[in-house]
């Protein structure tokens, strides 16, 4: 667990470094998050034109595998630590620009690759040590200059690290952010 967190910090601080700074569509901010899977403080961090590395550290949604299902719970009161990071790319931004709608905090329609890591909690429901990797398509919206609605629909794969199975499972992603800097 500790090379998973020291790769995810070093790739992190890697990318940030690389960040081409005359990109003038997609913008660096941070935020925090509210959906149906958890709470999250996330940072976006364009890479290139076209492309977002969006990384987030949350509590909320625990996984786990029984052999033949993905399980995914919820427990207000004893939330589940997770990392998760996200490569997006975003296909229509010049299309958006066109139409004179408006593209701030990097609204448009995206292909997202992205994995994320829970750490476990065996108080509730056996959740386990698992990473949950997916690929899917959504769109990210302004709602006003400080407010975001991002959604997605996708398909992923959730490896248990403790019952040492993994299971093919749909994904979906609603979430309401807010953003800080």
């Amino acid at each position: 667990m500790k090379r998973i967190i020291i790769f995810y910090l070093l790739t992190v601080s890697a990318f940030a470094y690389s960040q081409n700074e005359g990109n003038d569509n997609l913008t660096k901010f941070g935020r925090i998050n509210l959906g149906i899977h958890a709470i999250e403080f996330s940072y976006e961090l364009p890479v290139s034109n076209k492309f977002v590395w969006e990384n987030n550290l949350g509590i909320g949604l625990g996984m786990n595998t029984n052999g033949d299902m993905a399980h995914y719970n919820l427990a207000f009161d004893k939330p589940t630590p997770y990392l998760k990071s996200e490569l997006k790319f975003v296909y229509n931004r010049k299309k958006r620009m066109l139409k004179e709608r408006k593209i701030y905090n990097n609204s448009g329609n995206y292909i997202g690759l992205q994995a994320k890591y829970s750490f476990g909690n065996k108080n509730v429901y056996d959740l386990n040590q698992s990473v949950l990797t997916e690929i899917h398509w959504g769109i990210q919206r302004n709602l006003g200059r400080k407010f975001l609605f991002n959604t997605h629909i996708g398909l992923g794969y959730l490896w248990d690290f403790d019952n040492s199975s993994g299971e093919i499972s749909p994904t979906l992603g609603v979430r309401f952010g807010y953003r800080l800097f």
